[in-house]
């Protein structure tokens, strides 16, 4: 497509264990499975080894927004079993992209206020990702990601 509408904030949908988020300005989110080279006599590689797959998440989310994740997560955003994330990308004349992040824990939550804010309490979270997160709905380590997504 050219000059035509593409993804942007507008295009994104975050759903989340209340439902869709709302008071939600901003989501992200990697993975990774580092390597590590492998050394016999010479000075190059002579092959690698897999080190273990990480995925890890942030979000900020308003107040209010925030409360009802709290809520429906029974309170404690720590004790909490782990939820997944839906996060869509859907536009006019593009196709729907929908990545899964399965299995999320919420390991850190953090606020910063200061005189004049216009959004007092927002909380910014950091969570890990326990399962493959699924990009475009293809898992990232080439396995059925097991996601049954209940909301």
């Amino acid at each position: 497509m050219i000059n035509g509408n593409l993804y942007d904030w507008e295009s994104i949908e975050v759903q989340l264990p209340g439902g869709i988020a709302i008071g939600i300005s901003s989501i992200d989110y990697d993975d990774e499975r580092p390597i590590e080279e492998r050394y016999g006599k010479g000075s190059t590689p002579r092959g690698y080894g897999r080190k273990n797959y990480k995925a890890s998440a942030k979000m900020s989310l308003d107040l209010d927004e925030a409360q009802r994740l709290q809520d429906k997560l029974g309170g404690s955003v720590y004790d909490s079993q782990p939820f997944d994330i839906v996060v869509s990308y859907a536009t006019e004349g593009q196709p729907t992209i929908t990545d899964v992040l399965p299995s999320c824990k919420i390991v850190k939550t953090s606020t910063a206020n200061k005189q004049g804010d216009e959004n007092a309490g927002q909380r910014q979270y950091d969570l890990k990702v326990l399962s493959p997160i699924g990009w475009g709905e293809r898992p990232a380590m080439g396995l059925t990601v097991g996601v049954s997504v209940s909301f």
